[in-house]
């Protein structure tokens, strides 16, 4: 049995989405999520659970659990091989009343599939009432199965379940180490002061921004924050991504300002920011199978995040080809001049070799025709010419 390692941060929300319509007010929200907050801390983990063990006997996760399942993200977070799916050989073509047997298919892996090889983890899981609280959003009477029916709503909640997953181990302690130390750091005045910690999660992609989720440290509480609204976002006339601009040092150029928020280091979390609104007020609680450990941390969030918006990262175009290589021409030997002459000289406007005046023209190639042969001096080239004239007989 493979060792699972969960450390369990409950995170959520003081202030979670108030709708009149609903009934809600703030303070019943606050009370919902230490309701919340008290039960998972009750809950003790097992030495044997999975990740999706551990979350469905709390009650708590249903509706993330079941869209986790949905995108066949589970196996992978549990620490699990994915299973093959079967690829038929052929189509079962029936005659008349015969029907042959099936042909045997191939099992078939899915190699862009998120894989226990990826890990450790890092989920970000809504509570139940967050999850209905974010549907409630999207559409009135509208229910997980009938979003996950939905083609349109069910990319949306894909969307969100990525933005929920992140590649590699993100616990409270490595959040606040990395923001004191990015607030300590001495860097050079082109590069920009470091205020936050950001981390790559599964809606990662080569062309588009709009990932990696941001987290703060508040100085007064001491409390982590998550930014919902930190993105990169170049400039409309730049050919090169914001990573690269804040390397060689152009956040601070005049055709930077209000681009590349979130490699310029220009977002800003306090409590008056609704972007910051959702924190981690809950400490760690571990979870430890025997043999070789899969680590996942989980933060157990009472609100969703939204995913940012995304936008393209630019490129530079690709260079120009090179020029195509220069044809070499075609010597013959001119029996003659005595010399090589060009037979044939490459034409690149017909792509094609092409035979050149012939330089004999002219020239008798009777017996008759006799040679004389010459050194002459050349005063320009300072040495002697060999000289060949034709006499006819």
């Amino acid at each position: 049995m493979k060792r699972l390692l969960v450390a369990l941060v409950v995170a959520t929300s003081l202030v979670l989405l108030a709708s009149p319509c609903c009934g809600r007010s703030l303070q019943a929200d606050a009370d919902k999520v230490l309701a919340n907050k008290d039960f998972v801390e009750s809950v003790s983990p097992k030495p044997d659970d999975t990740l999706s063990e551990f979350l469905e006997r709390t009650g708590k996760f249903d509706m993330f659990l079941r869209a986790v399942r949905h995108f066949k993200y589970d196996r992978a977070l549990d620490g699990k091989e994915n299973k093959p799916s079967c690829v038929p050989q052929a189509p079962r073509v029936c005659f008349l009343w015969y029907c042959p047997p099936a042909p045997p298919c191939i099992p078939s892996v899915d190699e862009e599939a998120l894989s226990k090889e990826d890990g450790p983890f890092t989920v970000l899981a809504p509570t139940d009432d967050a999850m209905t609280a974010m549907i409630d959003k999207w559409g009135k009477d509208l229910t997980l199965e009938k979003v996950l029916k939905d083609e349109s709503l069910s990319g949306k909640l894909k969307d969100v379940i990525q933005y929920h997953i992140v590649r590699g181990a993100v616990k409270t302690p490595n959040m606040v180490d990395n923001a004191e130390a990015w607030n300590t750091a001495e860097s050079p005045d082109s590069l920009p002061e470091k205020r936050f910690a950001s981390f790559k999660t599964l809606r990662a992609g080569n062309t588009t921004s709009g990932s990696e989720i941001v987290v703060f440290k508040d100085e007064n509480s001491g409390k982590i924050r998550f930014h919902e609204d930190c993105v990169d976002q170049a400039p409309p006339s730049a050919e090169h991504g914001c990573a690269l601009q804040a390397e060689w040092g152009k956040c601070k150029e005049d055709w930077m300002q209000g681009y590349c928020a979130l490699s310029c280091q220009r977002c800003t979390c306090d409590t008056s920011s609704e972007a910051c609104e959702k924190e981690i007020i809950v400490p760690d609680i571990e979870l430890v199978e025997d043999d070789d450990a899969l680590e996942v941390t989980v933060h157990v969030l009472s609100a969703v995040l939204e995913p940012p918006e995304r936008f393209e990262i630019p490129t530079p175009p690709p260079p120009p080809p090179p020029p195509p290589p220069v044809m070499p021409p075609v010597y013959v030997w001119n029996p003659y001049t005595h010399r090589q002459e060009i037979m044939a000289e490459w034409n690149p406007a017909t792509e094609s070799y092409e035979t050149p005046e012939d330089p004999t023209s002219g020239v008798d190639p009777g017996n008759s025709v006799q040679y004389t042969y010459n050194y002459v001096w050349d005063e320009e080239s300072g040495q002697y010419q060999y000289v060949m004239d034709t006499i006819q007989g």
